[in-house]
């Protein structure tokens, strides 16, 4: 949101002539939102999970289980098209 538009909601707020109060009561909701929306943020992989995602990888393919990207591209040009039909 741009700068202008929360000036344009802390005005609007304002006009509202709000008690000490409510203006409390506000703040307080806009921090628990801001604070849950952080702590529900995604989290970056740590170095051990990369790992462990490239060995399995790695085992995947040395056992024969991945795609060409032939039949990759045949696959999703398959879903799509079951996709578009519904």
């Amino acid at each position: 949101m741009s700068v202008t538009a929360l000036q344009n909601v802390w005005e609007g707020l304002l006009a509202y002539n709000l008690s000490t109060a409510n203006k409390r009561w506000l703040a307080e909701r806009l921090w628990e939102q801001a604070e849950s929306e952080e702590s529900d943020a995604l989290e970056p992989y740590t170095t051990e999970e990369i790992n462990a995602m490239i060995t399995e990888s790695e085992a995947d393919f040395a056992s024969g289980r991945f795609l060409s990207m032939e039949d990759a591209r045949a696959h999703r040009r398959a879903h799509l098209a079951k996709l578009l039909e519904a």
